[in-house]
């Protein structure tokens, strides 16, 4: 006993680690061999039979639970505008008009704003009362269909999804019906069609393990084929469900059903109607019974002899490489950020050595890409500064006041004057932090206008609407001029007059909408498309090179760094039909 002792002693704490687990090794596998030949031999079939059924029916039901998951949306959608009392309103009239139905359209499209629906394909209001031929976006007249759905209709088989194929191409839809009753409920005035792309519901229609061999269907709950894969063992089982259920209940337990070829295992979840069956394959698992107790007990026995040999050279490789792992740890602890990949394989001591060496990198790049960011935050800034009062802007409105002292206007020069003298002084007296009122930067915005007016005279006209209630709002500076001279510079070039901008700004709860359109030329489908491109990446590194749009991408990144995830640009632009631009950003 005390020989024993010793020796277990001697094992756990004087052997090193690799000689520990490469003597356990061979201890379990030794252990293995016996198993495998008296117990596993003889019970294997029974127990891996039982557990792919187990693991199947976990399957369905995550499945089925998956499916319900998806339709409780729709059901969601369809109960929003089933009690909805405008569109319950609407339809109670005897005879709606188009106001009506317009009013309908408008309370529907909010509905889908709010709850849009992954997988839809059509959504469609059938009035019962009313012209048959008044219609809108969402409001049909019944009686132009002849699809086969409307036997549904005409059977009342209302909040059951059911399978039915629409359209000149015949697209097989997954819909429901659902009813609409007037204000006082005595009576149906509408129906609502809601038809859903099958695959969209359905998809994921695979095995457990992926073998042909096992198949996965779903029935309803009258034990109808309905989606999924097919194979002719199925029918067995669909008369075998339609003898001994007549209809197949919410929460009702359906028996296993074993086949010639194999077993029926179906899901207990129906609260939509649905239920997924998975057909196991006996033969798949008996022919795999058949293989393991073949190859069991030679692999095992190879594998006792490489383990034994591969666990001497195992020793010499992994004390090796964890003093290289080792070395890289006491780097870092000196300050060395800077440590290269060493490829020490895949394996725990690999995975140990890459995750380090990345977690290393990306500390090493984080602070590095906070520094950038920082400098490029106040080149963006400065460079925004430079980009507005550029030199041919100044040069323009000093020719403009010589222009009119000339002519002896020498009121107008004097305005000028004044207006571009506040100008410059806006541009490089203002705060430091680059803050500043809506009221200051518009009256920036109107001092800019006004000279370019008085350079081009008739050439444009400049219209406002601003909402009061938003001049105290905070925005950064010098955001509004570069869209302004986008519009005088491209979009009127060419064109001696007539030329309109508009400038609006409306207050939202949250938020501010800030609008610049034009009536010039707008832009070039390819210009624009690069624009585009660039004001969708999330960091520009040279400014320099995006030429006659460095103001808008200068303005849209610094209020990408101000404002963040809150802050939205939208250009829209058509080459001959003007170029509008909104910018959404908080309301502070």
């Amino acid at each position: 006993m005390k020989a024993i002792t010793k020796l277990w002693k001697y094992y756990l704490y004087d052997t090193k680690l690799v000689h520990k687990f490469l003597s356990l090794l061979v201890v379990l596998l030794l252990i293995e061999i016996i198993v495998s030949n008296f117990y596993i031999r003889n019970n294997a079939a029974k127990l891996l039979t039982k557990e792919v059924r187990t693991t199947s029916k976990q399957f369905v039901e995550q499945y089925v639970d998956n499916i319900e998951y998806k339709l409780m949306k729709f059901r969601t959608l369809l109960n929003s505008m089933n009690s909805n009392d405008k569109i319950k309103e609407v339809f109670s009239l005897p005879n709606p008009d188009m106001a009506g139905y317009e009013a309908v359209d408008a309370e529907v499209r909010q509905i889908l704003n709010n709850q849009f629906p992954y997988g839809l394909y059509d959504l469609a209001l059938y009035p019962l009362t009313g012209s048959s031929e008044s219609r809108s976006i969402f409001i049909r007249p019944l009686d132009k269909e002849n699809g086969t759905w409307k036997e549904q209709f005409e059977n009342r088989y209302f909040d059951h999804y059911f399978m039915h194929t629409e359209g000149s191409y015949n697209t097989e839809l997954l819909s429901i019906l659902k009813p609409i009753y007037s204000t006082d409920g005595s009576r149906i005035t509408c129906m609502i069609k809601l038809s859903l792309f099958p695959e969209k519901v359905f998809k994921a229609m695979k095995g457990v393990d992926g073998n042909y061999s096992h198949q996965l269907f779903i029935i309803d709950n009258r034990g109808n084929y309905i989606y999924g894969q097919t194979f002719s063992e199925m029918d067995e089982y669909l008369h075998f469900v339609r003898d001994k259920y007549d209809i197949i209940y919410n929460g009702y337990p359906v028996e296993d059903y074993p086949g010639k070829e194999g077993i029926y295992l179906t899901s207990s979840n129906s609260a939509s109607g649905f239920r997924a069956v998975y057909y196991f394959a006996y033969a798949s698992s008996l022919e795999s019974i058949d293989n393991l107790n073949r190859t069991l007990t030679t692999g095992i026995l190879i594998l006792l002899f490489i383990t034994i040999t591969a666990g001497f050279i195992l020793s010499i490789s992994v004390n090796k490489r964890f003093v290289i792992v080792l070395d890289k740890i006491k780097e870092v602890s000196r300050g060395n950020l800077k440590i290269e990949p060493s490829r020490l394989g895949n394996d725990e001591i690999g995975i140990f050595d890459t995750s380090f060496t990345q977690m290393v990198g990306q500390v090493s790049q984080l602070i590095e890409k906070n520094y950038v960011m920082e400098m490029k935050k106040k080149d963006a800034e400065f460079m925004a500064l430079q980009a507005q009062i550029n030199p041919h802007f100044l040069f323009n409105s000093l020719e403009i006041i010589n222009s009119l002292i000339e002519v002896e206007k020498y009121d107008t020069a004097c305005e000028v004057n004044a207006r571009l003298s506040a100008l410059l002084r806006y541009s490089i007296n203002h705060n430091s932090s680059g803050i500043v009122t809506l009221a200051e930067e518009i009256n920036y915005m109107n001092n800019y206008v006004y000279i370019q007016r008085i350079r081009f005279g008739s050439k444009f006209t400049f219209q406002t609407d601003i909402d009061e209630s938003c001049l105290d709002c905070h925005i950064i500076k010098l955001v509004f001029q570069p869209f302004i001279e986008n519009s005088i510079k491209h979009g009127f070039n060419g064109i001696p007059s007539g030329g309109s901008i508009f400038f609006c700004v409306k207050a939202g709860e949250k938020d501010l909408l800030i609008t610049i359109a034009d009536n010039g030329k707008g832009m070039e489908t390819s210009e624009f498309e690069k624009l585009s491109a660039k004001l969708e990446k999330d960091d520009f590194d040279d400014f320099q090179d995006q030429n006659e749009s460095i103001g808008i991408l200068n303005i849209h990144y610094r209020l990408k760094l101000k404002f963040g995830a809150a802050y939205h640009l939208t250009i829209t632009t058509k080459e001959g039909d003007g170029m509008r631009t909104e910018l959404i950003i908080p309301r502070i």
